[in-house]
């Protein structure tokens, strides 16, 4: 059965353009992490012919800005890696995107899920000088293993010792993962039976190999076949990407392929264009090499120089990682080790995906310091620096919780999407001073619908954390939808804090703080129809999601909501809601408070614009969190972009209802 999923239905994103309000390093920040946007494809090219190991960077085109970039070799690190400089524009191109080898240049191929066709881009600019032209588009045809296959990542390489170059194509399925044929947003979606065990099957990733009888600048490729590992198609968890290397010096190209889960696959070539049985990717001690995030995109280059081939791979977190060939060969497969995420010089502000801020002032220098949770489950931590007048950023540090750096994963069984988000965590944070001590802790929301306190242990700059406790409601751990981040007010100003999150139905509930750990009366906010404030009509996985941020928003003194919502929201649910049936992207909305702040009621939710558009911000969601960012008395908003940016959006570029407001 064919299912999409509801990313699958995105359009390229068309909203303002927020990336010249990217939050920036402070100028003392030199070195940082090499990254794309969300999930990165990478390849190593002499882009200009002196040599280098030049690095193409690309990312998943359907959600946000899939744009492509390079970031050339300018030195050499202590350990011989190349050193690589800022990143630059590759104008015009767009997808995954590999480089082909053709004589004195290359030219750039290009994969992407907003396609049904393979786009090769022909390097019309002089050798070293690349430009590149219209795409000549491959269209493809196969015995697909599948109803609905995916082009997830292509190559041109000689599998088969020919001489010429063919188009190996990694494909993505879905069609046998959802439980009964629902997509986790439909009506009666059921991800586990009463014991936990998953109800749907597995991803699948096929590789294909097509013939070429044109040129590299314009192929004409033949049907093409399934490729063999060992008796069985070579196959993977979905998501294949496919590199190769010679890593035995055999004379045949072996293949690597990335795949959804945390781990490389690996196979011997036979020499004929197929390949002996996968086997996992493993270390010096012969165990699997387990990654730190998962949709891994590989390439194979001998990074250090020492004559061995190495592993670069893009991860859906946006980051790059060194894999290291350690020499050593068994049974003609070698062992590698891991190193670390690539770094730059001239880095930008990537806070893995999907980033969700929360600012406060931790050092009481009158400038707020951010604490930003994101879909690889970490918390990081971003020192303000800079003038009160333009802040910058110090280079981020992981916070820890009892000295162990805080990482949340869904596990097998944890996300209601399924297993194949064992690695994700949503880490959604807000703080708040919650046990009166006069520090400010975090309380957060995660993957599972969790609730968690950590308590600021104080006397520390970037803060230090107990181990996280639970939020118990009715004598019972809080669970709720997933992937919210959850807000902290003393509505009356009398020292009584509530916690307001989303309840397992998707209501957005208000609970009282009655110990460090208990929540009590709990109360539904409510539109002024006196019904349930709610985002979506959808149910499993598009419940949730929403980042809720409560403030005085117009000075007022009530309270206002303002909330960063995904695609498929509806503000109010409904046949009319936005942004769900308007702009189909992931927004920010305005909802005021027109009762009061011992009783509030909300009034219809209110698309914010920014410089006169409204708010378009991808599929997944947008992050808010209000704060006065440059001291002058009002609050604007920084905001997490899926794609791992942080923006700032001043107040004066905002809109949010009628002038007057």
């Amino acid at each position: 059965m064919t299912v999409k999923r509801w990313e699958d239905d995105a359009t390229v994103w068309s909203g303002p353009f927020y990336g010249d309000q990217a939050l920036k390093y402070d100028g003392s920040v030199k070195t940082g992490f090499a990254s794309g946007r969300i999930i990165t494809c990478v390849d190593v090219v002499d882009w200009d012919g002196d040599g280098g190991r030049d690095l193409i960077i690309s990312s998943w085109d359907p959600c946000y800005d899939g744009r492509v970039y390079l970031r050339q070799e300018i030195g050499k690190n202590a350990d011989n890696t190349p050193l690589l400089g800022p990143e630059t524009l590759v104008e015009g191109v767009r997808g995954y995107v590999t480089a082909v080898p053709d004589g004195d240049r290359f030219h750039l191929v290009s994969a992407s899920r907003m396609r049904a066709q393979i786009y090769l881009y022909p390097n019309i600019g002089a050798p070293g000088a690349p430009r590149f032209g219209p795409p000549v588009i491959l269209e493809l045809d196969a015995d697909w293993q599948r109803n609905s296959e995916y082009f997830h990542m292509v190559r041109f390489v000689d599998i088969d010792g020919d001489g010429e170059l063919e188009l190996v194509v990694g494909t993505d399925s879905w069609d046998d993962y959802w439980p009964n044929g629902l997509e986790w947003n439909d009506e009666g979606y059921r991800a586990y039976d009463a014991a936990g065990r998953w109800l749907g099957g597995p991803l699948r990733g096929y590789l294909y190999a097509f013939k070429n009888s044109g040129t590299l600048a314009k192929p004409d490729l033949a049907k093409g076949r399934l490729v063999m590992a060992g008796e069985n198609p070579l196959e993977v968890y979905g998501q294949l990407a496919p590199a190769f290397g010679d890593f035995d010096r055999s004379g045949a190209l072996d293949v690597v392929a990335g795949e959804f889960w945390n781990i490389l696959m690996i196979a011997r070539g036979n020499g004929d264009g197929d390949f002996a049985a996968l086997d996992v990717l493993r270390d010096g001690d012969d165990a699997p090499l387990e990654l730190d995030h998962c949709i891994h995109l590989p390439c194979v280059v001998d990074w250090d120089g020492d004559g061995n081939l190495d592993i670069l791979v893009g991860a859906e977190d946006g980051y790059i990682n060194y894999i290291r060939n350690s020499g050593q060969l068994v049974d003609g497969l070698p062992r590698f080790e891991k190193m670390g995420r690539v770094t730059t010089q001239a880095p930008i502000v990537h806070a893995s995906v999907l980033p969700s801020p929360a600012a406060h002032d931790f050092n009481g220098n009158g400038r707020a310091d951010l604490v930003v949770g994101n879909c690889t489950g970490e918390l990081l931590f971003y020192p303000v620096m800079g003038p009160a007048t333009e802040p910058t950023l110090g280079l981020e540090s992981k916070l820890t919780a009892d000295g162990q750096e805080i990482l949340v994963s869904a596990g097998l069984h944890g996300s209601i999407q399924g297993p194949s988000e064992k690695m994700f965590g949503y880490t959604c944070p807000t703080v708040a001073d919650w046990d009166g001590d006069g520090l400010a802790d975090v309380l957060m929301s995660d993957v599972l619908g969790r609730h968690m306190f950590y308590r600021n242990l104080g006397d520390h700059y970037p803060p230090r954390f107990a181990a996280p406790q639970a939020l118990c409601f009715e004598g019972k751990p809080l669970k709720t939808v997933w992937r919210v981040r959850p807000a902290v007010v003393d509505w009356l100003g009398d020292g009584a804090l509530h916690y307001v999150a989303l309840d397992e139905e998707g209501r957005l509930s208000d609970y009282r703080r009655a110990g460090n750990t208990e929540l009590t009366d709990k109360r539904f906010l409510t539109w002024e129809n006196a019904t349930p404030v709610t985002f979506t009509q959808d149910v499993g996985g598009g419940r949730g999601r929403v980042k809720l941020c409560i403030c005085d928003w117009t000075g007022s003194g009530r309270y206002d909501l303002i909330v960063g919502t995904h695609a498929r929201a509806s503000l109010p649910p409904g046949p009319n809601g936005a942004p769900r049936n308007t702009t189909g992207q992931g927004g920010i909305f305005y909802i005021k408070n027109i009762g009061s702040n011992a009783d509030p009621v909300f009034a219809d939710p209110v698309a914010m614009k920014y410089h006169g558009e409204v708010i378009a911000m991808g599929m997944h969601v947008a992050s808010p969190e209000a704060v006065d960012w440059t001291g002058n008395g009002q609050l604007g908003l920084i905001v997490g972009i899926e794609d791992g940016s942080i923006v700032w959006l001043d107040r004066k570029d905002l809109t949010w209802s009628a002038p007057d407001a």
